[in-house]
Parts: C-alpha cells; structure tokens; sequence
C-alpha cells in the first residue's frame, strides 16, 4: 500500500502544481479512459471467467508556455475475482478486490533547449519506433507488456532522456535508458511466451546490475524523400525477454525437488531500418531488423551428468515485417502485415506470421465488422507438422460519441510444434466497454 500511496500522493501534487498554473499561466488538461472487460475461456464448449483485468487511465497535462510541456498518467487495473484462499483474506480489502496501481508516464518536454532546433524529454516515457502496424521489429526502447494476450503488441514507458534534433528534412534521435525493465507476462501464462517445462521448476531470474555501463541507449535518423518517409536506428541494450542460462534437474521423485533454472536477459545490439509511403491510395510499410546478440550458454546438471548448450549464440538473425493498407471505394478496409520472427523468437527460431484484418462500418459509421486472421508457418518444408492459426472476429458499436462496445473471439489453434498452437487453450470470447474522456 505503502507503493500506491506514494504514486496517488506524486499525481495529486501535480494536479494541485497544474492549477496554480492555470491560475498564472494556461489551462490544464484531463483526461483518459475506463476500459471493462470481461473474458471466457472457450473450452469443451465450456465458458470459463478469465481472472481478467479492467482499466482505468486517468492522464493530466500542462503548457504553460510554448518551450515546457507536462504530462503524467496514472494506470489502474482492477480486477474481479477474488484472491480468497483462507479466513484471514476475508478481511482483507486488497484480497477481495486486487488492484494494480503504477505510475505510467511522467514526463516533462522542453522545446528549443539550448537553442531553437533541439527538443528534450526526461522521464517516465513511451518511444515508439517502428512504421509497421504495432508488429514492430524495431521498437526496442520501450519492454513489452503481454498482460492481455489479445492484446500482446503494448509497451509500457520507460525512463529515459531523449533529444531530437531538426536539421532540415532530416531529425536526429538520442535516447538514454539508465535502466532496464523486463517484460510483463501475463497471469498465470508465462507458459505461452517461454519454455512450458521451465514452468515446472523452481525458477530464480537475474537482472543486469543498476549500473552506468549498463544502461541502454539508441540513435536513429529519420527523414523523408518524395513522400516515402524512412529511417535509419540503432539500439544498444538487452532483450527483454529471459533465455536459460543455468538448470539443475533430477528426475528422481525422492530428492524432493524436480529441478532449479536460472534465467538472465541477453545483451543485444540492434541496427534498424523502416519506410512508409502511399501509392496510388494503397499505403505501404516496413522494417527490418539486424540483431547481434551476445552468445548465451547455459549450463546444465541433469541427473547428476553435467554438460553446457549453446542457448543463444552469437551469430546475427534479421526480423522484418511488410505491410500494406488500403480502404475500397465501397468503404472495406483491409490490413495485411508478415511478420518474420515474433518478438519472443531469436536466432535461427523464427517463424512467419501472415496477419490480415478487413473492416466494415455500417449505419452511418455506428457499427463496425471485423474479421482478423493469422497464420503461422513454422518450418515451409514440412508445413502440415508445424503450422498454427488465428481468427478475431469482432462487432464493434460506435453510435454515442467517446464510447465503443465490443464483442469478439480470440480463437486459435495449431500443431504442438507452433507457437499458436501452444496457444490452443486460452481461445476465449469477450466483452469490451470503453470511454475515452
């Protein structure tokens, strides 16, 4: 509790700051959303409640001048299923309603520093880099949040301090990340993203030491030619997702333990490029990324015989995506991406994915119909033994301004070989009401 008040009490002072500047200087702006969610488990033509969460952002932000920006927004996730395990927890408020409080962004902009070409943001921050549609390679700055596995592609803000500076048609980006952050898996889900065996082991995960040398940096070069906007970048860092590095295992049932892994984060060094552009009404993107990591081994004592792999190494491994757009004169939308390499694959691991989603409003642009559907190709020469699929259809009500209504599947399915085939069991159905004010 100690956590949530700190971080209610630091808003609250910036809403108070906020209007003492209103008073001198300009208004202040509030805003945000409430997101409700309600998600079923489709199993055995069973509907099953998942253990869920809503959300609710409440974001505030001042200009007092033209050169200083503020921004701050608080992220609440509550949930709807009791944590009740034993009497004691029936007195517990935080047991019955489990709430999840943090700090998203805080950060402050100041425009022409120094001198008129130079921007500067220090803070808590979202840095999105990337043209593809959020199946970006190349958006390294920001760890990943797969908390809702429907929604695995968000990132949650980082500290940092970024500059940009304009010269031209050309704008050179630096960021500075003093430290890192891993990913957010979802409840009970780490299976999905990581090895299922791991899950059975008592685990121990080693972050990079707070240290100078190992903070995270990136540069990147953006500019545009003829209406193609592109971009050149550059990431030094670590991958936010834990490999293997150290596993102890004993299948013998009297030793009272299966076995102990221990995961670390590999350092990488990413070299990016991405475009977009429009032709002829049909808009275009890509990005690619060229990944050097550092060569993992892990080592290994099974049943008492110890021996090392190689869990990473250290050759470099190329992840793109391509899409495309365009919306036909009868008013469909459609949305193509592929997708080589998912964010959790590394090395010679990748596999493809070929996203496409059509769209369709109706009465007056009140109802919107959505038909999304992937599918995984995981090895082209044996594609019957290693494939999986996806299909999100959704209706969506958009008849009252700053509100939407959805309902919708998330149904997928595959060889045991596939990624979304490991995936099988979390198809689900859901519910979806959000204000945006």
């Amino acid at each position: 509790m100690g956590r949530i008040k700190f971080i209610l009490i630091v808003h609250f002072i910036f809403i108070l700051s906020s209007l003492h500047f209103y008073e001198i200087y300009a208004q202040p702006k509030i805003g945000g959303f409430l997101q409700l969610d309600k998600r079923f488990y489709i199993n055995d033509n069973a509907f099953q409640l998942d253990d869920f969460y809503n959300r609710f952002r409440f974001e505030t932000s001042i200009s007092p001048n033209d050169k200083l920006y503020l921004f701050t927004s608080v992220d609440f996730r509550f949930y709807d299923v009791a944590r009740v395990n034993e009497l004691n927890d029936l007195e517990n408020i935080d047991q019955l309603f489990p709430t999840n409080i943090s700090l998203w962004e805080a950060y402050v902009s100041l425009y022409g520093f120094l001198f008129d070409d130079l921007d500067l943001k220090i803070g808590k921050q979202r840095i999105s880099w990337g043209t593809a549609d959020k199946l970006n390679q190349t958006d390294n700055l920001n760890s990943k949040d797969f908390s809702d596995i429907i929604n695995f592609t968000e990132k949650i803000p980082s500290w940092a301090i970024k500059t940009s500076y304009y010269l031209g048609d050309y704008t050179l980006t630096a960021v500075w990340l003093p430290n890192f952050e891993p990913v957010l898996l979802p409840r009970n889900g780490t299976s999905l993203f990581l090895d299922d065996d791991l899950t059975s082991l008592k685990d121990s995960v080693i972050l990079p030491e707070s240290k100078l040398s190992n903070s995270m940096f990136a540069f990147k070069l953006s500019s545009n030619f003829a209406g193609l906007d592109y971009s050149f970048s550059y990431f030094n860092g670590y991958d936010d997702i834990p490999i293997l590095t150290s596993l102890n295992y004993t299948s013998d049932p009297d030793s009272g333990s299966m076995g102990k892994a221990e995961l670390s984060f590999p350092k990488i060094q990413v070299i990016g490029v991405d475009f977009s552009t429009e032709i002829s009404g049909i808009g275009f993107w890509g990005e690619g990324a060229l990944i050097i990591p550092e060569k993992i081994i892990t080592y290994n004592s099974v049943n008492g015989v110890h021996y090392t792999t190689v869990a990473l190494d250290d050759k470099p491994y190329f992840k793109f995506t391509l899409g495309g757009d365009y919306t036909f004169p009868d008013g469909y939308y459609l949305n193509v991406q592929w997708m080589h390499g998912f964010f959790t694959e590394r090395g010679s691991t990748l596999n493809d994915y070929f996203f496409a989603r059509l769209e369709k409003t109706l009465f007056n642009d009140q109802l919107k119909i959505g038909l999304g559907g992937v599918l995984e190709v995981a090895k082209w020469d044996k594609i019957s033994e290693y494939y999986g699929y996806g299909f999100l259809p959704e209706l969506t009500y958009m008849g009252i301004d700053n509100i939407e209504i959805a309902i919708g599947t998330f149904l997928v399915g595959g060889t045991p070989f596939s990624m979304l085939g490991s995936w099988k069991n979390v198809s689900q159905a859901y519910f979806r009401l959000k204000v945006v004010f």
